[in-house]
């Protein structure tokens, strides 16, 4: 019994990371989007 908690922490862990893999690679994609807006306006 003792070791199923630490295989759940483990199952835990591990999608904890996925999540904030996740996030920071929609924070680049956000950062590169506006990158892209305000390198589109100074071009006129």
């Amino acid at each position: 019994m003792k070791n199923d908690k630490k295989e759940k922490e483990k199952k835990w862990k591990k999608f904890e990371q996925e999540e904030m893999k996740e996030e920071s690679h929609q924070l680049e994609m956000k950062k590169g989007y506006e990158q892209d807006e305000s390198y589109e306006e100074s071009k006129d």
